[in-house]
């Protein structure tokens, strides 16, 4: 019987002894799983497939973000912030933060704050980086595809139902615009920045301007080129839209000219042909489509602060100062020379307003 017994605990140590690995095992992904994540860290949301307006679809969806601060108990503090032109969240890091700097917008000792990535940024899903629509096999997207898959992130990632606020320069705030028509009543408090519900003549010539120094250079090759072109023009023309000339004159004197162009000339971090793709979603951006603007500001519940530049030369303010208008909500109109580079010169005018908007829903 001993040596039955004996026989038997020999033969069951090995798969016990696997079964305790395996809980090990098991226990320590969970606890690494639970780790907070360092604020402000890149994060990924793998979604799948991302269904399109087109009816197309982006194969291995992959939308990043980055958190700052903590969600309240009643998780009813969060603060989006889509990326602007070109930009990544890397590049909004320095717009969150406890109140004490000028361009800190949202005050992340009392919001959870979100920065998110959007489409064709070279982070998120992009013709740059997919394995299996790389490059000119890209399906073409929209400001609203982008809303989408960032509204499934906040949802099926983030697990929230409800946002206090949604803000955003530039192509982020054309993304506010969107997230305001496309989920009216999921949030709060809007704050467009340099954005636009509907691009004016004006913009569309910019943008086709824009698009057209891409297509031009010689090293494009319609988007399928082994090395990335250095697109000295299109970066040159980006650099002129983006203040106004008095800025230019006073920054730049003759002397030191040749200086000035080669920086504007320089190439920059972001593919040539994920440009191309952001670009052509801001040519087709348009929240109002056949309804009146007015009909169409009246579609959200939630409260705006429109802010604009009134020399901005590349996204006409008019637009959005009419969205307003039609709400008979706040504005601020700035009058730095830096125009669409407006945090440049006026970083405290708006992150004033903003900080004391998200905080009380009024401007102080």
């Amino acid at each position: 019987m001993r040596q039955v017994m004996s026989r038997s605990r020999t033969r069951n140590l090995p798969t016990r002894a696997l079964v305790a690995l395996a809980a090990l095992v098991a226990a320590a992904t969970a606890a690494l799983a639970q780790q907070p994540v360092a604020e402000g860290a890149q994060q990924f949301a793998d979604l799948g497939h991302c269904t399109l307006e087109s009816g197309q679809v982006i194969e291995h969806c992959r939308i990043g973000y980055r958190t700052f601060g903590h969600l309240s108990a009643t998780r009813d503090n969060a603060v989006l912030m889509p990326t602007w032109l070109y930009g990544t969240t890397a590049d909004l890091v320095s717009l969150f933060g406890d109140g004490t700097k000028p361009g800190q917008l949202v005050d992340s000792t009392r919001f959870f704050g979100i920065a998110i990535d959007a489409l064709g940024n070279g982070v998120s899903s992009s013709p740059s980086n997919s394995a299996t629509q790389r490059g000119v096999d890209f399906p073409a997207f929209t400001t609203r595809d982008m809303v989408c898959a960032e509204y499934r992130v906040v949802t099926e990632v983030l697990g929230l139902h409800h946002l206090h606020a949604v803000l955003g320069l530039s192509m982020g705030g054309e993304q506010t615009f969107a997230w305001a028509t496309a989920y009216p009543g999921f949030f709060d408090l809007a704050v467009p920045i340099l954005g636009t519900p509907r691009l004016t003549s004006y913009d569309l010539q910019v943008k086709e301007i824009m698009l057209g120094t891409i297509f031009a250079d010689r090293d494009f090759h319609d988007g399928r080129y082994s090395t990335q072109p250095a697109l000295k023009l299109a970066n040159l023309f980006g650099a002129l839209t983006v203040t106004t000339p008095e800025y230019r004159n006073t920054h730049t004197s003759r002397a030191n000219f040749e200086e000035f162009l080669r920086t504007a000339e320089a190439p920059q971090p972001i593919d040539a042909n994920d440009r191309v793709a952001q670009l052509r979603a801001v040519v087709h951006h348009d929240v109002i489509g056949t309804r009146t603007l007015a009909e169409a500001a009246h579609a959200s519940t939630a409260h705006f602060l429109v802010i604009v530049s009134a020399q901005d030369h590349l996204v006409n303010p008019q637009p959005a100062l009419d969205w307003a208008a039609a709400l008979g909500a706040p504005t601020y109109i700035s009058q730095g020379d830096c125009a669409h580079l407006i945090m440049l010169c006026d970083a405290a005018g708006v992150s004033v307003r903003v900080r004391s908007f998200l905080a009380t829903g009024a401007v102080q």
